[in-house]
Parts: C-alpha cells; structure tokens; sequence
C-alpha cells in the first residue's frame, strides 16, 4: 500500500479510538438529515415519466431541499478534522455551518456542482478526476473562512495538483470495506463512513503541511 495512504489510514484510526460509536451516531444524524429529500420525493417511489404536474414540482422542491442541506455535510467534514486536530467534538459541531458559513456552504455546493456537470459534459473521466481536485474545498473553507467559495474551490485544485492519484488510490483501498458496507444492508457504513472521513481529513492534513494558503486566486480550471 502507498506509505502516504498507509499513514493516512493508520492516523485515522488512532484518532478514532474511543469515538467510534460516537461517530457512528454522527453518521446516523448524517444519513437521516441526507435521506429527507429522497424520502420526500415523488420520483424516489414512481418513475419519473409518469409523475403529474404537482409531483414534479414537488420533485424540483426536494431537490432544492437538498442543496439547502449541504451544510450538514460541510459541518461533518469539519468534524472529522477536529477528530484528526484531537479537539473536544460534540454532535452539535457537526451543525456548526449552518449558524457559522451556511449560505457560502450553499454556494460552494452549487458551485462545485456547476463545475462538476460541466466537465462531465466533456467526458466521465474528466468529472472523476475533477472531484478530486475539488474534494478539499470545504476543509479549506474550515481554515481560511474569509475566503470566498470560489477562492477556497481554486485553493483545492492547486494544493491537489499532483495528489489527484493518491486521492484515487485512497478512496480505492476502501472499496472492500464498501462493498462490506453494502453487505451488511449499509448498517456496516455506520463505522466505515467515519473511517473514510477521517482518513481523507488527515490526507488533506498531509498535504497542508508546507503548502501557503495565503496567495489566492480566483481562475478556476
């Protein structure tokens, strides 16, 4: 195995010791919060084609719901780097972007997701590795919140340059534990989603060290 997903994965589980069940509580909170949208949506339960007028606008509303709930997200990746900071943590940090940065965790959101259908357009392979350039935007938003999201995005891709693969092979070495996941009706991501987090929280620590969050730009690419 890579030495620096090695140690990635190795830090992660040091810091988790004696808050797996904890975090498996966050995660549940996580999954409840992210499941709302699906499981108000008309086209979750009736194919799409067959929805009529009302369910369809219904359908647009859930999905707006969703993007208005992303900052639950945000704050769960906050959480998880203050398990790899070895900070107290408490379930109400993981709602901390809805009162601290929520309507610029919205934006990012968006933003990303923007960015992301358009180099999916070009082709799948160009998306997939564009989310791994995107995919530390919200730890950097953590630690410079003055910026905007479209600095903290382009702050992403550059300190990523160079580490896309390694992000790859990371989120790769844990697809045994994803497939177990799934084996176990998914109530086996309740540990394993924490696990990756916490891994992809002390890989962007790695890739801090040494690297000058001071000089923004504003050229996303």
């Amino acid at each position: 195995m890579n030495f620096l997903i090695a140690l990635c994965k190795q830090e992660a589980k040091q810091n988790l010791k004696g808050l797996w069940w904890f975090m498996a509580g966050a995660a549940l909170i996580l999954f409840a919060i992210d499941a709302i949208p699906a499981l108000l949506s008309p086209a979750t339960y009736v194919d799409e084609e067959l929805l009529t007028g009302t369910e369809q606008a219904i359908d647009f509303a859930t999905t707006i719901l969703s993007i208005l709930l992303f900052p639950i997200t945000v704050g769960w990746l906050w959480l998880n780097l203050d398990i790899i900071r070895q900070q107290d943590v408490s379930i109400e940090r993981i709602f901390r972007a809805f009162t601290t940065m929520y309507w610029k965790s919205v934006w990012v959101n968006i933003l990303m997701g923007f960015f992301l259908f358009f180099w999916t357009l070009l082709l799948i392979i160009p998306g997939i590795i564009k989310s791994f350039s995107y995919s530390l935007t919200i730890y950097i938003l953590h630690d410079r919140p003055e910026l905007s999201a479209l600095e903290a995005i382009t702050e992403s891709r550059k300190m990523m340059d160079g580490y896309k693969g390694q992000a790859f092979l990371l989120t790769l070495s844990f697809i045994g534990w994803f497939i177990l996941g799934i084996l176990t009706l998914g109530i086996g991501f309740l540990f394993i989603y924490p696990y990756y987090s916490a891994t992809y929280a002390r890989f962007y620590e790695e890739i801090k060290e040494g690297y000058d969050l001071d000089e923004v730009s504003t050229t996303v690419q």
